[in-house]
């Protein structure tokens, strides 16, 4: 099985250097643009189904995918952003000077830290795992999936499946649509054969 990790395109918040995590809000111009060039350079797959996180950017983007498809968009909460908290619509020189503990903590170990009154990013690898094999679970082995998710749930994925400690997901970067492509063989077996477009080959 062929799966396609999909990042949604840009919003103001994305543009404007803001956290957004669970905020939900639409693509801008910019990340429609994004959106279309995606659904272009896929138009030619032989895609079987899209999925999305629930948030707008998210389902505007995967919606942007599907059409030249025929396909309906599924629905997966599962595969949302990190919630943020009280980080939301901040930027990093804000949460810097506001929440200096935390981005204490952040730098060295990320995956435990509780962002205040949001998520862990290990919570997030989790329950975006659990989306992604039920996913697995219900097409079939030659089939090419789409997900439209949100850049912390790849990187944590990306990093599972590498076997990339989570402390060290900044090992991987996902542009605005970049795509990262993933196989799934049979005997839970998982391959990263493609990140941003461009073949993937494991550090040293």
């Amino acid at each position: 099985m062929r799966l396609l990790l999909l990042r949604h395109g840009a919003t103001d918040w994305n543009l404007a250097g803001r956290c957004q995590g669970a905020t939900d809000l639409e693509l801008n111009e910019t990340g429609f643009r994004q959106a279309q060039q995606a659904a272009a350079s896929l138009s030619g797959e032989p895609i079987d189904a899209v999925y999305s996180s629930d948030l707008k950017r998210a389902v505007q983007t995967a919606r942007f995918i599907s059409q030249p498809h025929g396909l309906t968009v599924t629905i997966d909460a599962s595969l949302r952003e990190l919630d943020h908290g009280m980080l939301e619509g901040l930027t990093f020189e804000e949460i810097r000077a506001s929440f200096p503990e935390f981005m204490r903590v952040w730098r060295s170990e990320p995956a435990e830290a509780p962002v205040p009154g949001g998520e862990r990013l290990a919570d997030v690898e989790r329950r975006a795992w659990e989306g992604l094999s039920r996913i697995v679970e219900r097409h079939g082995s030659e089939q090419t999936v789409v997900i439209v998710s949100h850049n912390f749930p790849i990187l944590a994925v990306l990093c599972r499946i590498t076997g990339t400690p989570l402390n060290r997901y900044r090992s991987f970067q996902i542009d605005p649509c970049g795509i990262c492509q993933v196989l799934y063989h049979p005997v839970d077996r998982w391959q990263l054969v493609g990140v941003n477009g461009k073949e993937y080959s494991k550090p040293g």
